[in-house]
């Protein structure tokens, strides 16, 4: 059955890109490579959150030659429908990004044209699939050219900026890109985070929080989780559900945090200010957010605690694991030993950019916080210190100016920009500042390369304005 609202909506947002997208020239000029290949302006990896939220925005000032490229199926860009187990997001649901800077293409509007305004009134949380639903429907409303099943494999320097290999059904092919922005969310900036050597365990026994796990199989198992994290929380949670016997949940802290600094810093002074602060405020904030853990939902810790078959132990970390046939004993920070059946790694994610395959042919010329800054030596300051040292549209910057002009083609928006660009630079709240900034810096930067060819067409411009006007003008 057809909703007569939502086509309305669409109509309506038909109208309003219409209306604020003058003006509406399609201006970068048309390249070919050296064997008369069309080339892309902008190929973006990653179709979630931030692809989809600078897709728009491409579109909105007239750039319309970018593609998308996703690693997942159609409907699975981003983790929404994959390793994202909490039942809600845990973000404001009056968050906006994704839409371009039009009014109705925002959730809220999307949600309304389904289900009214007193429904979205009483909504407390969008629940996660009606977030993937919404973000299916601005790829459908925006016609994005995205093309899924695609996997990046490598960038390789061109003199227009990067040929890029990508692998999908059809077999490895390259493109030539003028610019590529990495939007791989939070696993495409290092990886999982392993705090153990795992060579020795069977990998069926064990699986990242990033994983694809059949929580199915954990029917009538003993299984650990590690990580205070609302995404151990999550997983936890999600083995329960599915039936495991026990669910235990090991937290090195005493008590979970109450505190979230986050908060403090989601307002619009300091998205859209905060890459433009100095570095060593950048890195005090960025200190103080990575040294205070964002405290789970006290939803996620319900969740987990409805069943009597769970429990937490807190004030208690692993020092060893090692596996006795099919089960794993666990030797604690406390000296006992704990034996299950399956572990689950709540344990976040790195940023290391030589872990990104993609960028092994240039990963040694991006300036890095550590190049610039003393960022300390203890765990968290060597980790800032890895983080790329971005500039001011979150372009990567070269270890020396012969090296500058090219990775300054290679935008990051990506958990990697977080030292940079904020801690929110990539998250849902603070996607539409970042994003918005991300096209500016595209649409300065494709324009100045060819500003001599944009100003040279002035002698060869033909145009009359009085053609198709009376000669009585006002009769």
């Amino acid at each position: 059955m057809m909703n007569h609202a939502l086509s309305d909506l669409e109509k309506r947002l038909a109208w309003e890109r219409e209306t604020l997208c003058h003006p509406e020239r399609i201006w970068p000029r048309t390249l070919t490579d050296d064997a008369g290949e069309p080339v892309l302006d902008v190929l973006i990896i990653g179709a979630g959150l931030a692809g989809i939220s600078i897709a728009t925005r491409l579109q909105r000032m007239g750039i319309a030659n970018f593609r998308l490229y996703d690693e997942n199926p159609a409907g699975q860009e981003g983790p929404w429908a994959t390793y994202a187990r909490m039942v809600t997001l845990r973000t404001d649901k009056r968050l906006h990004g994704p839409d371009g800077g039009f009014p109705s293409a925002t959730f809220r509007a999307w949600y309304e044209a389904q289900y009214g305004s007193q429904h979205y009134h009483d909504l407390t949380l969008i629940p996660k699939e009606q977030w993937m639903a919404y973000l299916v429907w601005l790829r459908q409303v925006f016609n994005l050219p995205i093309v899924n099943k695609t996997k990046i494999r490598r960038l390789i320097p061109h003199k227009l900026g990067f040929r890029v290999e990508f692998e999908n059904e059809q077999g490895l092919q390259t493109v030539v890109a003028r610019r590529v922005v990495s939007a791989t969310g939070l696993n495409g900036a290092g990886g999982r985070r392993i705090p153990f050597d795992l060579s020795a365990i069977s990998d069926s026994l064990w699986k990242h929080s990033r994983d694809d796990i059949d929580f199915s199989g954990l029917k009538g198992k003993r299984v650990a989780v590690i990580g205070g994290s609302a995404s151990a929380l999550d997983n936890a949670a999600t083995a329960l559900d599915a039936g495991a016997a026990s669910v235990e949940l090991f937290i090195r802290r005493e008590r979970h945090p109450e505190r979230n600094v986050m908060r403090y810093l989601e307002f619009s002074g300091m998205y859209r200010s905060f890459i433009e602060m100095p570095d060593s405020l950048r890195l005090e904030v960025s200190r103080v957010s990575l040294e205070n853990a964002v405290p789970p939902p006290l939803w996620s810790i319900e969740r987990c605690t409805a069943y009597d078959n769970f429990a937490f132990r807190m004030g208690v970390g692993w020092s060893a694991l090692h596996q006795e046939g099919d089960e794993l004993v666990i030797t604690l920070s406390n000296g006992q030993q704990q034996t299950v059946d399956f572990i689950i790694l709540g344990t976040g994610f790195d940023v290391d950019l030589r872990r990104v395959d993609y960028l092994a042919e240039i990963v040694d010329d991006i300036k890095l916080w550590q190049d610039v800054a003393q960022t300390g030596n203890d765990a968290i300051g060597q980790s800032m210190g890895r983080y790329p040292y971005l500039g001011r549209h979150f372009q990567c910057r070269g270890r020396s100016p012969e090296t500058d002009s090219l990775v300054a083609n290679l935008i990051i928006a990506n958990t990697a920009a977080t030292v940079s660009g904020g801690p929110g630079a990539v998250g849902i709240n603070g996607c539409s500042f970042s994003s918005a900034r991300i096209v500016e810096g595209l649409v300065q930067s494709l324009y100045l390369q060819d500003a001599d060819y944009f100003v040279r067409g002035l002698d060869d411009f033909e145009h009359s304005e009085f053609t198709g006007y009376s000669s009585l003008v006002g009769s």
